[in-house]
């Protein structure tokens, strides 16, 4: 198939553009070509009018000095009138001549060799010395006159024909130039969906690379040009795919080894705690207390920030299932119930049933981590509303909490790794600030939306999720 494609794209486009044109080209090349015959046939019709004319203003001039001179000879009998009658004779056969050159119909041409014929008998009558009359001109006159009226018609007729011709050229142009237009769009659609594949088929491999999917290989058809691209766009995948094998083993690494000395802490704090070496005094139980509680902190912090990186190739490891967002949701209130009613905080909750296309476990994280910063951010006995609609085609989950809010300058910044407003939480230990980047980076893996919406006091998230998620786009 390959061979079939020029050598370089811009090549295509040439050819199709010269493929486009060509109908164009062929219908004023036609129009060109009958402008020019029927301009030939006008300066024909014009010239043959012209020596029409000239040549039967000449025949007639002759034919009346030729009268006239027969006439005064029949009369006077003089030589000279003769001689006079024979000149004109002359000129009155080369003006016979030249008026034989047109395009005569053949009761034309018979007409004309008759009077040709009668007059030159006249002529030998003349000068055998045979009587002759000046009637028998007369009649000669009245014949050649005839022949040029005809000729006259003929002319008429040859106006008519050129007029005709002149309007079926314009009418076979009008067709032609209709016909043009639509196979000149036709072909330029063509051509539009032949570059448009091409241009998806790079769309489409960027698109993959950009979503960290690495497993399908990535190919190009097309000119040359455009298939050493997709082979670049390839050998990129395969060098992210290496990429992401290095980060994920190096987080495997780094997890285990930061992991197992934090736990032998924690295990050594707990022993001291227990007092398994021996009793503890007061201050000494404080020390320990402060070892575990920062052991499990810095744990938790390991665990956020590993999940954080997975989560920014979230979009290669999800495998669309439905999911009812409703349950996640009720299942994700009952865990935190305890936390909640710990400082008197409330649930009020609209659930509309609603199933999704995702990943049942991201999807959690998503509204885990939502639920859990707006619990940091609400005051004792507040109250948090959870509300999952339907709105244009999305699953709109909306969380609002009775804290402070966000910042209007920190809005966009809110979902950014490690950001943390300006305005204090509630409790004592602090967040890491990954909780809403990995639910950011979980949503739009999901091809949705998550934002802060500018209503009332309060923080208030909303997330929206397409219902029906498709990986390939």
């Amino acid at each position: 198939m390959s061979r079939l494609y020029p050598k370089s794209f811009l090549r295509l486009i040439l050819i199709g553009f010269g493929l486009v044109s060509l109908p164009l080209i062929f219908a004023l090349g036609n129009a060109a070509f009958n402008v020019q015959q029927l301009a030939e046939q006008s300066e024909q019709a014009v010239r043959e009018a012209a020596v029409a004319t000239r040549a039967s203003r000449e025949m007639l001039e002759t034919l009346t000095g030729m009268e006239r001179a027969l006439r005064q000879y029949l009369v006077l009998r003089e030589n000279s009138l003769l001689e006079d009658y024979r000149r004109q004779h002359g000129e009155f056969l080369q003006a016979t001549r030249e008026y034989a050159r047109l395009p005569l119909d053949e009761a034309g041409r018979s007409r004309l060799v008759a009077v040709l014929a009668r007059e030159q008998k006249l002529l030998s009558a003349l000068n055998d010395g045979s009587a002759v009359s000046g009637d028998e001109f007369s009649a000669i006159v009245e014949q050649v006159r005839g022949v040029l009226a005809a000729s006259g018609r003929l002319v008429d007729l040859e106006i008519d024909r050129l007029r005709t011709t002149a309007l079926d050229a314009r009418s076979t142009l009008t067709w032609q130039l209709l016909a043009a237009i639509p196979v000149a769009l036709g072909i330029a659609l063509w051509f539009r969906t032949i570059i448009s594949s091409q241009l998806q088929q790079v769309d489409r491999a960027i698109r993959t690379i950009g979503r960290a999917e690495y497993s399908d290989g990535i190919t190009v058809a097309g000119p040359q040009d455009l298939a050493y691209l997709g082979r670049r766009l390839d050998w990129l995948r395969r060098r992210l795919a290496e990429l992401e094998e290095q980060k994920n083993r190096f987080l495997r690494h780094v997890s285990h080894d930061l992991k197992t000395p934090l736990t032998s802490i924690r295990e050594g704090a707990q022993l001291l705690g227990e007092g398994v070496p021996g009793p503890l005094n007061e201050q000494q139980k404080t020390i320990i207390s402060i070892i575990d509680q920062n052991s499990r902190r810095l744990q938790q912090l390991i665990e956020e920030l590993i999940n954080y990186q997975q989560a920014g190739f979230a979009a290669s490891s999800i495998d669309p299932q439905p999911v009812a967002l409703d349950v996640v949701c009720t299942q994700v209130l009952r865990t935190h119930r305890l936390v909640a009613a710990a400082r008197a905080i409330r649930f009020e909750r609209k659930l509309t049933p609603l199933l999704v296309e995702g990943d049942a476990d991201k999807l959690r994280v998503v509204v885990d981590n939502l639920i859990t910063n707006a619990i940091k951010f609400s005051p004792r006995e507040g109250s948090i509303h959870v509300e999952l609609t339907k709105r244009e085609g999305l699953a709109v989950l909306d969380v609002v909490d009775q804290g402070a809010g966000v910042a209007a300058e920190e809005r966009e910044r809110v979902f950014e790794p490690f950001f943390r407003g300006t305005r204090a939480r509630r409790g004592t230990v602090k967040g890491s600030g990954l909780g809403l980047a990995i639910a950011k980076e979980y949503v739009l893996a999901h091809r949705g939306k998550i934002e802060v919406v500018e209503e009332g006091s309060g923080g208030h998230f909303r997330v929206k999720l397409p219902l029906n998620w498709e990986k390939k786009d």
